[in-house]
């Protein structure tokens, strides 16, 4: 834990809370209330993302997966800092078919690989496969993983085994210049030799950027993006049916808004600029079987990045009843990942007196 008396600019912080503590409608309240701890792991660093391999250690990584924290007493005590390498970054993954750990970086076409729990990191070099439109390898506009939420391994149908991971890809140009907002799109890289070749999926919306995704129990899976132009401030909501290579079903999410920053753009209109999320499906053995999705974003009509929140949702993403608010102040960007016990960790940024 840092000292209380060493001023903080901006710090991310892991909060832990029992997935049995949600309620499943708005208005009943929980036999027991959530039960929250809350420790601080990074001072000014940004870009949460956070897993469980499968070992039981919680892995929480800062600075786009370049540094992590172990903990293996379900996020009780944390080691110290690690660097993973000089040229690490990306989102990560857990292989629950060998236990590998990865931070994997697209846009150059590697990634790091941990065979001992997030203990010991190895550089390996990858190949990624463009999708139809051309887009996705590295020499071409490439997909980049980073500030997206954590990837999954599927366990249904099938394509179970498969490795998928949330992207974004930014025609025409490969970069994040507000002109070309309109044109990006969220997609997935998926593997089939546990990381070796990776292959770029189709595209979701256009507009969109920093992707999550989970899979159901029947084996769809569902795509929540931050969606950079929204002018009603909605969430965009994708489905795949065929192991995340197509995404079909193009929604607005009427559930989960998203928060605005207007005073970014450039231009006369003020959409919503939108913030990354976290987005976790509870383990089946926690729930009974149950498609049980917790969501994280911050939670605000206004412009403000503010009140870190958690949603649930009990019918497979059709709706969100329920939610917790964790911080009510600055707070942005989130990850979020649940352990076989159904212990839930939200690793999220905020700041004491601002943002960043």
């Amino acid at each position: 834990m840092f000292s209380k008396k060493v001023l903080i600019i901006s710090f991310m912080m892991v909060l832990l809370f029992s997935g049995a503590g949600f309620a499943e409608k708005e208005n009943t309240r929980p036999s027991a209330a959530p039960f929250f701890e809350i420790q601080d792991l990074f001072t000014s660093m940004r870009i949460p993302n956070i897993v469980v391999a499968t070992d039981g250690t919680v892995l929480a990584f800062a600075k786009s997966g370049r540094v992590l924290r172990r903990s293996e007493d379900n996020g009780r005590n944390w080691g110290p800092i690690q660097k993973i390498g000089s040229d690490a970054g990306g989102s990560a993954i857990v292989d629950e078919n060998t236990s590998d750990v990865m931070v994997v970086r697209a846009k150059g076409g590697y990634l790091w690989r941990s065979r001992d729990h997030g203990k010991t990191w190895t550089r390996k070099e990858i190949v990624i496969k463009p999708n139809a439109l051309g887009h996705g390898s590295p020499d071409s506009i490439p997909v980049q993983t980073a500030c997206s939420e954590s990837g999954i391994t599927l366990q249904h149908g099938k394509h179970k085994g498969r490795l998928l991971m949330p992207a974004r890809i930014q025609p025409p140009k490969g970069n994040n210049d507000q002109e070309w907002w309109p044109y990006n799109y969220n997609t997935a890289i998926y593997s089939d030799d546990g990381g070796k070749t990776w292959q770029t999926s189709g595209p979701v919306q256009s507009g969109t950027g920093e992707g999550t995704l989970a899979e159901l129990s029947s084996g769809n899976i569902y795509y929540n993006s931050r969606c950079h132009m929204a002018v009603d401030h909605r969430r965009r909501i994708a489905w795949s049916y065929d192991g995340g290579h197509m995404w079909t079903d193009w929604q607005v999410c009427e559930h989960l808004r998203e928060v605005g920053e207007p005073f970014y753009f450039k231009y006369g209109t003020k959409p919503s600029y939108g913030c990354n999320a976290g987005l976790v499906r509870l383990p089946l053995e926690a729930t009974n079987g149950r498609d049980v999705l917790l969501f994280s974003t911050p939670d605000n009509p206004g412009s403000s990045r503010v009140r870190m929140t958690v949603w649930a949702s009990f019918d497979g993403a059709k709706t969100w009843p329920v939610k917790r608010l964790v911080y009510e102040g600055h707070s942005a960007y989130s990850s979020l990942a649940a352990g076989k016990n159904g212990t839930v960790f939200l690793l999220f940024e905020r700041g004491r007196k601002k943002l960043y």
